[in-house]
């Protein structure tokens, strides 16, 4: 089965298709950087929602753990690209 992908993920694919982009082809180096980056946030997210009890507050600090996710993930897209 293959990992799940996040909202921005699928709207940056569809948006290339439409658009016209190329794919960056990632090494199976980078492939498990993401893994890990996702699994770490993952792990960050679970944390969060038992510590922070404030619902408020939870939510604030799980959207800025996925904004880091996607930060991290577009830098590793972004070296890929500029090493072409």
């Amino acid at each position: 089965m293959g990992e799940l992908k996040s909202a921005l993920e699928i709207a940056m694919e569809k948006a290339k298709k439409m658009g016209g982009e190329e794919e960056v082809p990632l090494s199976a180096k980078q492939k498990g950087q993401i893994a890990e980056i996702r699994k770490i946030c993952a792990a960050k997210i679970a944390e969060v929602e038992i510590m922070i009890q404030d619902k408020e507050k939870r939510e604030i600090e799980i959207d800025r753990l996925r904004r880091e996710r996607e930060r991290k993930i577009e830098s590793i897209y972004q070296k890929v690209k500029e090493k072409r």
